[in-house]
């Protein structure tokens, strides 16, 4: 498989991020970004998922995007004159009741944040606690009753709860802060 050194290059990531949990990242992530495999990688793990293939502003939607489209997005990360455009964004209803906001990416866009995405795992996933189970791989709701189970068995209730628009109040200089100090690559953290 062509993807094999970039889960190579993956792994090694993660195998750092145990190793050395207190030190940051100092390797060339830029340069991994705009690797033909990792995107082609970030594509094949989209477009399984038929939710998708809904264009964002433009009609242009994931199963349209060819090699050359994938080549060119990557000369454009490696020259850093890739920007984000702008996400079509909509109103869907809550089963509890009320609306909330969707956004939906450009295709090219999609594929960027898969890539960023499965780099930020790479590194970032070693060092979470067991005990978290949110937006995590391989890990859910599911996999938190289980292990509260499993834990606290003599419990007889457990109680779920949800920060209302918890996202929309993360300070994003803190966290870009967070991720600068674990990450020097800047021309990496610019994009995010």
């Amino acid at each position: 498989m062509v993807e094999s050194n970039v889960i190579t290059r993956l792994d090694g990531l993660r195998k750092r991020s145990i190793k050395f949990s207190d030190l940051p990242i100092d390797k060339n992530l830029h340069s991994l970004m705009y690797n033909i495999d990792l995107l082609t990688l970030a594509y094949h793990n989209l477009k399984s998922n038929p939710g998708n293939m809904t264009p964002g502003i433009t009609s242009e939607t994931l199963d349209g995007i060819s090699f050359e489209g994938v080549k060119e997005l990557s000369d454009r990360l490696k020259n850093e004159s890739f920007q984000f455009s702008p996400g079509r964004r909509f109103e869907i209803p809550k089963t509890s009741g009320g609306m909330r906001p969707l956004t939906i990416a450009s295709p090219l866009d999609k594929i960027v944040q898969e890539a960023m995405k499965l780099i930020l795992e790479a590194i970032y996933e070693p060092l979470f606690l067991n005990c978290s189970h949110g937006f995590r791989p391989n890990r859910s709701c599911h996999t938190a009753l289980r292990s509260i189970s499993q834990s606290f068995m003599c419990a007889t209730w457990v109680i779920e709860g949800d920060i209302s628009k918890c996202f929309d109040s993360f300070d994003h200089n803190i966290l870009m802060s967070l991720i600068e100090s674990k990450i020097l690559d800047r021309r990496f953290t610019r994009l995010i």
